[in-house]
C-alpha cells in the first residue's frame, strides 16, 4: 500500500476501527471491493450454486403474490449471482411484470452486475441500478445475502472494569491496535473480558427498510452467518485467498467480515411493531424451499458423472449441518401475518 495513501487515511494518531474497515473495503481507489470480484478471495452461497438462488426466488415468489408485490430490491448483490437466479426463476414462474433494483456500493461491482443483469430486461422485466437507497412509495420485497457482515463496525472491550474502544494506528511502518479509554459510558451489560461490536452503519440502514416496510408493507429477507445470540467476543476477521488472517495482514487485499447481530436485528423489528419470522438455519430453509428436489432434477438430467459428483457437492456444501448448513442464518421480516410455520426460531 502506498505510504502517501496510509498518511491521508491517518490523519490523527489512531482512527476508529469501522473507519479503517471502511477504508479497506470501500475506498474508491484501493478499496478491496473496488478490485475483487465475489469468488475470488472467498465463496458465498449463490456462487457455489444456482439450487441456492432458485430456492430464494420460490421462496419471494410466494410471498410476493400473497402480498401482490412486484418490486423486488437487493442490497450489495455482489456479482450479480443471486439476483440473476432470483429473475430468471421469477420469470419462469410469473407472467407478471417485475422491477428488480440492486443497491451496491463498489463502482466495480457495479459494471459486473449490469454486465450480468441487462440481458434479462424487457417488456416485463426492469434492472434498476440505485445510487443511493431513495425509495418509492410502494412496497418491496428487500433482500440480502452476506451484507450486513461486511459493514464497518467498533468494538468495545471491558477490562479491570474499565471501558476500552479498539482503534487502530500506523506506527513502525504496519498497522496495530490502539486501546483508548471511554468515561461517561456506561455499558452495565459488558463484564470483564468481554467485547461488544456495534455498527452504527448496519443500524441506518435497518432502521431505513424497516421504517419503510412499516409504513408502505413489504418485507425483508435477511441472509447472514453467525449464532442468533452473538457472543460478547471479537469475532472479526479477514479472508485473503480463501484463507483466514488478522485484519491487519493484508490490509485493502483482503475480505474483513465478522458475525451478523440477528438478536439485535429482532429488537429494532419489535420497534416498529414488525413480524419477525426466524431465524432458521440455511439446510433448513432450502429443504423447505425444494433443493433436494431441484438438485434431483438436475442430476437426472446429465449423463455426466463429473456433472453429478459436482451438484452433489454443491448441495452437501450448502447443507451440511457442519459447515454452510448451520453457519448461515435465515430471517423474514413482514408487516402483515404470514403462514411461515417452518420459520420457526432454532
Amino acid at each position: 500500500m502506498e505510504e502517501k495513501k496510509t498518511n491521508q487515511i491517518f490523519k490523527s494518531d489512531s482512527i476508529s476501527l469501522s473507519r479503517f474497515i471502511h477504508k479497506c473495503l470501500y475506498d474508491k481507489e484501493l478499496g478491496f471491493y473496488q478490485n475483487n470480484k465475489i469468488g475470488s478471495h472467498f465463496t458465498t452461497s449463490p456462487e457455489i450454486s444456482q439450487a441456492f438462488g432458485e430456492c430464494v426466488a420460490i421462496f419471494l415468489f410466494k410471498i410476493s403474490s400473497e402480498l401482490g408485490i412486484s418490486k423486488f430490491l437487493e442490497l450489495g448483490p455482489g456479482n450479480g449471482t443471486l439476483m440473476s437466479d432470483v429473475i430468471r426463476t421469477l420469470s419462469k414462474l410469473s407472467k407478471k411484470e417485475f422491477v428488480f433494483s440492486l443497491y451496491e456500493k463498489s463502482s466495480f461491482l457495479k459494471q459486473i452486475q449490469l454486465k450480468t443483469l441487462t440481458r434479462y430486461e424487457s417488456k416485463k422485466i426492469k434492472v434498476l441500478s440505485l445510487q443511493n437507497l431513495k425509495l418509492k412509495k410502494q412496497p418491496y420485497l428487500f433482500f440480502c445475502n452476506e451484507f450486513f457482515d461486511a459493514l464497518p463496525i467498533n468494538q468495545i472491550e471491558k477490562n479491570d472494569n474499565l471501558l476500552f474502544e479498539k482503534r487502530v494506528q500506523y506506527k513502525d511502518g504496519k498497522f496495530q491496535w490502539k486501546k483508548y479509554l471511554i468515561k461517561n459510558k456506561n455499558l452495565s451489560f459488558l463484564s470483564n473480558g468481554e467485547t461488544w461490536e456495534y455498527s452504527p452503519l448496519t443500524n441506518l440502514y435497518i432502521k431505513k427498510i424497516l421504517n419503510h416496510i412499516k409504513e408502505f408493507g413489504g418485507g425483508f429477507l435477511v441472509i447472514d452467518y453467525g449464532p442468533y445470540i452473538k457472543k460478547k467476543i471479537s469475532t472479526i476477521q479477514a479472508i485473503y485467498k480463501s484463507k483466514k488472517c488478522n485484519i491487519f495482514d493484508y490490509p485493502f487485499f483482503s475480505d474483513i467480515t465478522y458475525h451478523f447481530d440477528f438478536l439485535n436485528l429482532k429488537k429494532h423489528s419489535e420497534k416498529f411493531n414488525l413480524k419477525f419470522h426466524g431465524p432458521i438455519n440455511q439446510r433448513q430453509f432450502l429443504y423447505f424451499n425444494g433443493i433436494n428436489e431441484r438438485i434431483n432434477s438436475l442430476i437426472n438430467h446429465t449423463q455426466d458423472n463429473n456433472v453429478k459428483i459436482k451438484l452433489s457437492k454443491q448441495f452437501h456444501r450448502l447443507t451440511d449441518p457442519k459447515g454452510m448448513g448451520e453457519l448461515f442464518k435465515f430471517v423474514f421480516i413482514s408487516k402483515n401475518d404470514l403462514n411461515l410455520s417452518y420459520f420457526k426460531k432454532l
